[in-house]
């Protein structure tokens, strides 16, 4: 039984796998959490994620005493072995989520050039082709993040969120709030499909998995302007954990 751990910029999740499988989900993870979960399953396995900097207590659950020492226990990093070949010029400032997700797409879409779009905190784009090379992408601002900033750099425009969109919108705003949700929401929507352009000219043709907080609600807008193109587009929840199972069976099979 093994347990994927992966710490956000925002919260902290993890999964339990049985034969490369997810059982169980936990939500905002936090120490009183990955305690019961300690001390309810049968873990054997360990691997632990972070972005975060601020992740020490959650990871010093996953050492002695809480834990025996027979459980194995990996911190993912640019030095962990990779099932993967990174291709990426600064591997010690590469935020190792990013890592983790391309790395599930390897097992969701085998021997298939693939486009992560990871939609939390922020938007992150990454591509990893058929020979398994992670070659990189892109960072961009996240949605709430965007919402945040044109409330707290403006002297007036106030707080608003993906709540307040609808698909009934008109791309007009005809008041604060609708020309804010507008600005916001239609632009990701352009930046997300720009850069799907960018991959295919380069690339060719490739598998567009989108995951994260924010990941299901961009997926549901693009899939809707895009429904009349060959593009392959798909949501998938799991990948990150499936990402992080592979890393920790690849480095047990090394032993």
């Amino acid at each position: 039984m093994n347990l994927v751990i992966d710490v956000g910029n925002t919260s902290a999740k993890a999964a339990i796998f049985v034969d490369n499988r997810v059982i169980k989900r936990i939500e905002n993870l936090d120490e009183k959490a990955l305690m019961n979960v300690l001390a309810q399953e049968k873990i054997n396995h360990i691997i632990f994620s972070s972005v975060n900097h601020h992740a020490e207590k959650l990871l010093s659950i996953c050492t002695p005493p809480w834990i025996t020492s027979s459980v194995s226990v990996f911190k993912l990093s640019y030095l962990l072995p990779l099932p993967i070949k990174v291709l990426y010029k600064t591997p010690a400032t590469l935020g190792m989520d990013r890592v983790a997700a391309v790395t599930g797409a390897t097992i969701l879409y085998p021997n298939t050039n693939s486009l992560l779009i990871d939609a939390g905190t922020c938007i992150t784009f990454d591509y990893i082709d058929s020979h398994l090379q992670y070659h990189g992408g892109a960072i961009s601002l996240g949605l709430q993040m965007r919402f945040r900033a044109l409330h707290e750099f403006t002297a007036k425009l106030p707080l608003f969120s993906k709540s307040n969109y609808t698909k009934e919108n008109s791309f007009i705003g005809e008041s604060t709030q609708t020309s804010m949700v507008s600005g916001v929401i239609n632009g990701i929507i352009h930046e997300i499909e720009g850069m799907i352009d960018l991959f295919k000219e380069k690339f060719g043709n490739l598998q567009v998995i989108f995951c994260g907080g924010d990941g299901l609600f961009l997926y549901e807008l693009v899939k809707d302007k895009l429904k009349n193109t060959a593009l392959l587009l798909s949501y998938q929840q799991d990948v990150l954990f499936i990402g992080l199972n592979r890393i920790l069976q690849y480095n047990l099979e090394l032993r």
